[in-house]
């Protein structure tokens, strides 16, 4: 079987634009049936691009028509077009700038890459003091938001923590876990986290990487999992993330992340499937008989 690389295209500054929909969210068991096949492994080099196959077309929605938790005004299941709306419109003065991949593969030695394809978009003001970040599904699907992270630097007349807590449970509700390790100074540190609906039970990951893979990231009993072990069956069973960390007493860096494990997992594993069967179709063998 040939092996598959996930490699980063280039990332490019943009200005943003529309606003669009997003998709239902599966049960685990509708999202293990749907996911694809097994998981083939990475490596290749580049050569000549394959296109996607047509995506089909969607239905769009107004953002606020998007249900479930926010950061920023920022929901998964958006596109695109709506998390670059939501982005430009947090602050005029943020500046974002897309992460673009591509697959590359072999097939009968000759090396092939994906058409790329965006995998993150990144907002961040001047001077760092707010980062937004979010993350795309693969292809072939229309890409939507499976990850968001916002990173928030304070050291002008920063809040305690008991404030920045209560602003994020005012927000969210309570928290489904408070811990806070008693210390009262710069070292201190208190993480809050809530149930991410409509998912699993598993803690599977330890946080969100924005954009890159999460087959090679999946933990059990504290340690890596091999990618090999890692089912559609077991990825469907994952937790969403969905906490908040305070460092610091007063509150000089907060960072907040949404993550649906099992959304980006089952592109992966499609994304996994759909780049194996071009290698199939190019590794098929010929009828003529050769000219001897």
């Amino acid at each position: 079987m040939s092996r598959i690389l996930l490699v980063t295209a280039l990332a490019v500054g943009l200005a943003v634009s529309g606003c669009g929909g997003g998709d239902d969210t599966a049960t685990s068991e509708e999202r293990a049936a749907n996911s694809g096949a097994e998981a083939t492994q990475g490596m290749s080099s580049p050569s000549q691009p394959t296109a996607a196959p047509p995506a089909a077309p969607s239905v769009e929605k107004p953002v606020a028509a998007f249900s479930g938790p926010d950061i920023a005004g920022l929901y998964l299941g958006m596109t695109p077009e709506q998390a670059k709306a939501v982005l430009e419109a947090y602050d005029e003065n943020m500046r974002l700038q897309d992460t673009l991949r591509h697959f590359e593969y072999n097939a009968l030695g000759k090396r092939y890459k994906t058409d790329n394809f965006i995998a993150a978009t990144h907002g961040q003001m001047p001077g760092g003091s707010i980062a937004l970040s979010v993350g795309y599904s693969y292809p072939p699907a229309e890409p939507r938001v499976v990850s968001i992270t916002r990173l928030h630097r304070q050291t002008t007349e920063p809040l305690t923590q008991a404030d920045y807590a209560q602003a994020l449970i005012d927000k969210y509700g309570q928290p489904v876990e408070d811990i806070n390790n008693g210390r009262t100074d710069a070292r201190a540190e208190r993480t809050l986290k809530w149930k991410l609906a409509d998912t699993g039970e598993l803690s599977c990951v330890s946080g969100a990487s924005i954009g890159n893979s999460v087959l090679d990231r999946f933990i059990r009993d504290g340690r890596r999992m091999a990618e090999v072990d890692v089912t559609p069956e077991y990825a469907a069973q994952c937790a969403g993330l969905f906490e908040y960390t305070l460092r610091g007493e007063p509150v000089t860096n907060a960072s907040g992340t949404l993550f649906d494990v099992w959304a980006q997992a089952g592109s992966e594993f499609a994304a996994q499937a759909w780049v194996q069967q071009q290698v199939e179709d190019k590794s098929r063998t010929g009828t003529a008989a050769p000219k001897l």
